[in-house]
């Protein structure tokens, strides 16, 4: 049979059955981290094939992974670690999944992942890739790499428009992240308690600020309030000391890495972050899913959904002020909580996230065999 029918056919075939890596940096418990589980579960919807790989292998990738027992797309481990055989190791093992798997498309998800595909990409010129950073900030040496390998990539995913634009590729699309919501599902009103209860969810690192999270807090005029902080870190001991220094220790309940974030959204009256920058927090989402009141700095995307009276954006140094009105006036916090759901349920679900994302892998798909046709 003619080799170039052959081929043709072969194109057709990678056309009708597109198979997509996701590639992170590590499964542990996170918002990139959900994107990608909730993105490669909805992708065969769409008719594209997923398959997923992690740099390295983390302790708390199997505390992540239980919370999607019906995982039916596989899920690799490169174990890179930080030396330089080891990364040539995880180079040769991509390179073979890139194989195994017919993958045509590398999503690679935050700095490390794009490093490992663009230098799979050298070794096969005609593999195509796709980033999304994930953040809002970066310094200026990860900064520098993004934005000179411009040209080895063939589109950016960001979360809004003008997200940091000097790093993006020609080909930049805006899709935000998205979650699982019901319009038909009825909000249940939690009942009056003795307190009502803030709920912070993230990692204890400066970039989340913790502290001045524990000290607005601390300041707040309503005192009959607690403050509930989901996550671990680096900063744990740091911030235990400032609970215990500021003697609100009766207050303030250090939860540590949960994987029932959903269930806790629904104990809790108010959700706060104040980090310094953000992408898109899933967290948000969810709780914007549930119609929960959000107090959030108007970092990364945040302003973008949080924007028409949905939440209430406040710089650093009026978060206390904030926490304080939200309490006094909880029927407009309220308000505000019903207004983002709406704005979640139309604009932020995962159902629409993936969709976006599967047309994007299509046409860059199709786009490329057509220039080896030609």
């Amino acid at each position: 049979m003619d080799g170039g029918y052959m081929n043709t056919m072969y194109q057709e075939y990678v056309a009708q059955n597109p198979v997509v890596l996701q590639l992170i940096t590590g499964l542990g418990v996170g918002g990139a981290e959900r994107v990608v589980l909730e993105l490669s579960g909805y992708l065969p919807f769409s008719g594209i094939h997923a398959v997923v790989a992690t740099i390295n292998a983390e302790p708390l990738m199997i505390r992540m992974l239980e919370q999607y027992p019906k995982i039916t797309f596989p899920v690799h481990r490169l174990f890179v670690q930080k030396n330089p055989w080891s990364f040539i190791k995880g180079v040769i093992k991509l390179l073979r999944i890139i194989h195994t798997e017919n993958i045509t498309l590398i999503h690679s998800h935050m700095f490390h992942a794009l490093l490992l595909a663009l230098v799979c990409k050298i070794v096969k010129p005609n593999l195509q890739i796709v980033f999304t950073s994930h953040n809002s900030e970066f310094f200026w040496l990860r900064r520098t790499l993004i934005r000179i390998t411009k040209a080895m990539r063939d589109a950016d995913v960001i979360f809004v428009t003008g997200q940091h634009p000097d790093m993006n590729t020609a080909r930049t699309v805006v899709i935000p992240n998205g979650v699982a919501v019901d319009p038909t599902k009825v909000i249940v009103a939690k009942k009056e308690s003795a307190r009502r209860i803030f709920l912070f969810v993230g990692r204890l690192e400066s970039v989340k600020n913790p502290i001045v999270l524990v000290q607005a807090f601390a300041a707040m005029c309503h005192q009959n309030c607690e403050l509930w902080i989901a996550g671990d870190g680096v900063m744990r001991a740091e911030v235990e000391a400032e609970i215990d220094k500021l003697g609100i220790k009766d207050r303030v309940k250090l939860l540590g890495i949960r994987s029932d974030i959903p269930q806790l959204l629904t104990q809790v009256d108010c959700f706060v972050m104040c980090s310094l920058w953000e992408g898109l927090p899933m967290a948000v989402l969810e709780a914007g899913a549930i119609g929960l009141p959000v107090v959030a700095t108007p970092v990364g995307a945040l302003p973008e959904l949080l924007g028409d009276d949905c939440g209430y954006m406040v710089d650093i140094s009026q978060l206390q002020n904030t926490l304080d009105n939200v309490l006094n006036d909880y029927a407009n916090a309220s308000l505000r909580g019903k207004r983002l759901r709406d704005k979640v349920i139309n604009r932020y679900s995962v159902e629409n996230m993936s969709k976006a994302h599967a047309a994007l892998y299509r046409s860059l798909i199709s786009n490329n065999i057509a220039s080896d046709l030609e």
